[in-house]
């Protein structure tokens, strides 16, 4: 699983690595990548993890990573989740997605458009360690091949390149229209 972002409370890092800890039993494989560029709570994400021995076994704080890097752990990652109480593009989603990391990110408006209101991967509750969890758990028990196969589907027909510009004339078509009639 790779999560991404500053380490500030917009992210909550803490409640991606309650909801990751949660999980352990039931993926006792799972491993969390903590990817950031903005460490305000870098201290505090530190101590969490050297609190727990199974999270100091499963969890690497990476730090930043230049952009052309980041598509080599995007690949390498079943999952990607994010904690975000807001966002303003996803673009790290859209990446992400690009290059098959199962979202399991957090049920806001910009996520909610860029998952087909969550038809690939999971959405949970900001700020919720619980459904973090349960979304963590469900994700990881599916057949992520088959996950995969869906969300190369859905970023083809929604957010490749070629379906934005077409939902883009699409838009621009329809503002003309509307001035002209």
């Amino acid at each position: 699983m790779v999560p991404l972002g500053r380490l500030n409370a917009n992210k909550d890092p803490q409640t991606v690595l309650e909801g990751f800890a949660r999980t352990l039993g039931d993926l006792p494989g799972a491993t969390l990548a903590m990817i950031y560029s903005g460490d305000d709570l870098l201290a505090a994400v530190r101590q969490r993890v050297q609190r727990s021995p199974a999270l100091r076994e499963r969890v690497r704080l990476i730090g930043a990573v230049p952009h052309h890097e980041m598509a080599s752990f995007y690949s390498a990652a079943d999952l990607f989740i994010v904690g975000s109480h807001h966002e303003g593009s996803g673009y790290s989603l859209m990446e992400a997605c690009a290059c098959g990391a199962v979202p399991v990110v957090t049920d806001i408006p910009t996520f909610r458009l860029l998952t087909g209101a969550g038809s690939v991967g999971a959405l949970w509750t900001p700020g919720d360690a619980d459904q973090c969890a349960r979304a963590l758990a469900d994700v990881g028990h599916r057949d992520l091949d088959a996950e995969r196969a869906r969300l190369a589907d859905h970023f083809a027909r929604e957010l490749s390149w070629s379906a934005v510009g077409r939902r883009a004339l699409e838009i621009y078509d329809d503002v003309v229209a509307r001035r002209s009639g």
